[in-house]
């Protein structure tokens, strides 16, 4: 009895391998992952560092946002304060005074006063951006969760308007609905970004804007111009390719190059919640960055380095 079972699993096994020996490429390779779990092991990971993610800082974000208001607050009644006796205090200081050392002794502590005020301000806008920034960021977290999950709902979509196909057919649809409807008008929109970074770098470079950064390019500026939603963050970049029905997220790094260019590079990609095979994503080429057009690396003989940010892209000097 066990000698029979072994002969039928041989025979089974070697009849599928026959039968799916002529698929080649993206076909083959769906027809692989299609019924094995394990392929959506990668992206339900990347789900779940990213609800760590947005559990972490949303405590931070609350207590940011609470020294903001209490600062704040106190701001304002100072700023009110001033607009309402600062000119009547000096005149009457003027008037009233009698020796001139008075008078400019009283306009030296006002000054000071002001000055001091004014720094409270600047620190006050510094934890404002604090606070804007982190908000954006775990909204940005929120959003990719979000896009993660469609991933998801649209394999479960997928098996259960097929659940009665084939295992060949179901890779078939999907490698179809990757040919007709998804390639070309994504290879289109990836080569556009490049362009548009290539193009209009110094546009969409932002100087100064982060500690220690020469330069900073924010994800809002690119995805008001792409067909693409980014999601930068410190370890990824997330793109998001999106249509009715059709959803593909694509994963990668930054990898620096020499003389401070640095270029998107696709690791993993997810087509409607299905691993996609090396063969599609060898074709997918990100965008790249470098120092061309940007005044404050122009003729410096300092090494330069992009990094990745929550939110954007910075360059820095190893200076």
């Amino acid at each position: 009895m066990r000698r029979t079972v072994v002969v039928l699993v041989l025979f089974f096994l070697f009849a599928a391998t026959g039968a799916y020996a002529h698929l080649t490429g993206a076909f083959a390779d769906f027809l692989v992952s299609v019924h094995d779990e394990e392929t959506i092991a990668k992206l339900k990971l990347e789900m779940q560092r990213t609800k760590n993610d947005i559990e972490a800082m949303t405590p931070q974000v609350r207590q940011k946002e609470q020294v903001f208001s209490a600062r704040r607050n106190s701001a304002a009644a100072q700023l009110q304060f001033y607009d309402d006796f600062g000119m009547e205090a000096w005149l009457s200081l003027m008037l009233q005074a009698q020796d001139p050392v008075d008078i400019i002794g009283g306009q030296w502590l006002m000054a000071r006063s002001l000055d001091r005020y004014m720094q409270e301000l600047d620190r006050l806008y510094a934890e404002y951006m604090q606070v804007k920034t982190a908000k954006e960021s775990l909204e940005g977290h929120q959003r990719l969760l979000r896009g993660m999950e469609r991933q998801l709902q649209a394999r479960a979509r997928f098996m259960a308007d097929n659940s009665d196909a084939a295992i060949d057919q179901l890779a078939n649809y999907l490698d179809i609905d990757w040919m007709s409807e998804v390639e070309e008008p994504l290879l289109q929109s990836l080569a556009s970004d490049r362009e548009l970074a290539e193009k209009q770098l110094p546009q969409w470079a932002v100087p100064g804007t982060a500690a220690g950064a020469l330069y900073k390019l924010e994800e809002q500026w690119l995805n008001d111009r792409s067909e693409l939603a980014y999601f930068f963050r410190a370890d990824h970049i997330y793109a998001v390719y999106e249509k009715p029905d059709l959803h593909v997220m694509l994963i990668g790094q930054l990898l620096n190059k020499e003389n401070g260019t640095a270029e998107l590079q696709f690791e993993a990609g997810f087509f409607n919640g299905f691993l996609m095979p090396d063969t599609l994503l060898e074709e997918l080429r990100g965008f790249a960055v470098g120092t061309a057009g940007l005044e404050a690396a122009a003729g410096s003989p300092a090494p330069y380095y992009w990094q990745q940010a929550n939110g954007a892209l910075l360059l820095r000097t190893n200076e």
